[in-house]
């Protein structure tokens, strides 16, 4: 169980963004590079997206689990980015070493060549 301080979820791009910030699994997730906008595929990986939890599961037992209702995640903004989910058939996960590093304002083209860990996690039923 990770705390909701050390995500946020990022809706409106072309993919909902799993962005996580000192979670667990930063390590046994890839170095993320996005080449010709394309995503690659977290193999291994899925997301299960509710709107009172959210589980990012991976191989073995890599994975972790996050509360949604409540703490700063507005509860119309999960819904909607749980919709979006459903849609995209996943999510783009995208992890950050350190939670201080959500604060602030989001570099996402150096996070997307290779400043973060991640990939598309598929959604799980």
């Amino acid at each position: 169980m990770i705390s909701p301080e050390q995500v946020r979820l990022v809706s409106g791009a072309s993919a909902p963004i799993l962005l996580l910030g000192g979670a667990p699994v930063h390590g046994g997730l890839p170095v993320l590079r996005v080449a010709d906008g394309a995503v690659p595929a977290l193999d291994g990986w899925s997301v299960f997206a509710r709107l009172t939890m959210c589980v990012l599961d991976g191989p073995g037992d890599a994975g972790c689990v996050f509360p949604t209702l409540g703490g700063s995640f507005d509860t119309d903004g999960v819904a909607r980015w749980c919709e979006e989910v459903e849609r995209a058939g996943g999510a783009l996960v995208v992890s950050l070493p350190d939670p201080a590093d959500l604060t602030g304002r989001i570099d996402w083209p150096a996070l997307l060549d290779g400043g973060s860990h991640g990939g598309f996690a598929p959604a799980m039923g």
